[in-house]
């Protein structure tokens, strides 16, 4: 063989070579920059998720706030009849005196008890079931992140990557050969 025959193959080679490498680095390089794109976008909503969780807690806590204050300034039955219609659309379950039917009788202190703490548990179920598909929300995302990482390259890429170091071997070896 002519010796700048052997030196143009060589380096048709090692451009080859090159070229197969850069190709192939800039492949793995866009995946990665997807892959913490996605990452940044999936944190940032869950950023969002975690806020409105503890919105959703902060409104919970100030409506049973409310309720609490509302049974507890009750002190007469004039006051639990007038303070039973906010806390509840429910009927007063009234009762006719007997001795004189145009009165009525509620059993006021205990209604306006247990109206209070039937309404404090349906906003705290509320805000439990909002923060619980806030949650589910969370663990998608999470998911989507670990699937972004973890996602296994192709077997054509390994195949790939497994011939440009075989091919930048063999360049290498050929060029050290040639150069003894």
């Amino acid at each position: 063989m002519k010796p700048w025959l052997l030196a143009h193959g060589f380096w048709i080679a090692f451009i080859v070579v090159a070229a197969i490498g850069v190709h192939s680095w800039i492949g793995e390089h866009d995946a990665r920059l997807l892959a913490e794109q996605q990452i940044k976008v999936s944190e940032a909503h869950v950023e969002d998720l975690q806020k409105q969780m503890q919105l959703v807690s902060q409104q919970a806590t100030k409506q049973v706030q409310v309720v609490t204050r509302i049974v507890h300034d009750v002190k007469t039955p004039q006051q639990a009849v007038a303070a039973i219609p906010q806390l509840t659309g429910a009927p007063l379950n009234t009762r006719v005196l007997a001795d004189n039917p145009a009165d009525v009788a509620v059993d006021a202190m205990a209604l306006v008890n247990a109206l209070g703490q039937c309404k404090q548990d349906a906003i705290t179920l509320g805000a439990c079931q909002a923060t619980s598909k806030i949650q589910e929300q969370i663990i998608l995302e999470k998911t989507t992140q670990v699937e972004a990482l973890s996602k296994p390259k192709s077997f054509w890429k390994r195949f790939g990557n497994t011939l440009k170091l075989v091919g930048i071997g063999a360049g290498v070896g050929i060029g050290i050969g040639l150069a003894l």
